[in-house]
């Protein structure tokens, strides 16, 4: 039984490997960050933070013009707020899927695209740093941050939407994308935290040559 369950699963493999037009490839690529905190007493002023992304990307054509996106990668997410006397930073490593739908235009040799979708993001590690002087007395702290669990802040699971567009050659694919998380984050009662990402990636699709 082992064995023709490993079979089946190799065949599948061998068939969706070899299906035309599927491409998969490396993605890399740079964010701006931020968590968007709202109140009753309003919206929390943040700054933006910059953070990478790195992992394997994947493309199915279901026609010319119309095509399914998928991802998995390393996202760091976190934001940035200071002012002259504190500067503090929050550092949250992410586990990404997104999974967008898009329409492709061909212009001459390249082709432009946009795309929208839902995206999944578990957390997996993340930090906090805090640094303040005020007269003359300097203090710096950092520390884990907990995720996940009953004595949390940080909640594990986000989701959102994500939408953008980009330019294709061949081989490689450069696109800029923002994404919206629809997840309160944190675990306060007074304040709600949301992802906002801006971000670029470069992906290079093996095997792809049009």
């Amino acid at each position: 039984m082992k064995k023709i369950i490993l079979i089946t699963v190799l065949i599948v493999s061998i068939t969706v490997l070899n299906a035309q037009g599927l491409y998969f490839g490396p993605q890399v690529g740079f964010s701006s960050t931020s968590i968007i905190e709202k109140s009753s007493f309003g919206s929390v002023d943040k700054k933006i933070k910059i953070g990478y992304q790195i992992g394997a990307a994947a493309e199915f054509e279901l026609m010319s013009f119309l095509y399914v996106n998928g991802a998995v990668t390393f996202f760091q997410k976190g934001d940035k707020a200071g002012d002259d006397t504190f500067t503090s930073k929050t550092k949250i490593g992410y586990i990404d899927i997104p999974i967008t739908i898009g329409y492709k235009v061909p212009l001459g040799n390249v082709s432009v695209f946009g795309n929208v979708g839902p995206y999944s993001s578990i957390a997996i590690v993340g930090k906090s740093y805090y640094h303040s002087e005020f007269n003359g007395v300097e203090f710096e702290e950092e520390f884990p941050l907990e995720l996940g669990g009953d004595m949390s802040y940080y909640k594990r699971f986000d989701t959102g939407v994500i939408f953008g567009g980009g330019v294709e050659f061949k081989q490689y694919q450069i696109k800029a994308n923002y994404a919206i998380g629809f997840v309160d984050i944190t675990e306060g009662e007074t304040v709600t935290s949301k992802n906002s990402v801006f971000n670029i990636t470069a992906t290079y699709f093996i095997g792809r040559n049009f």
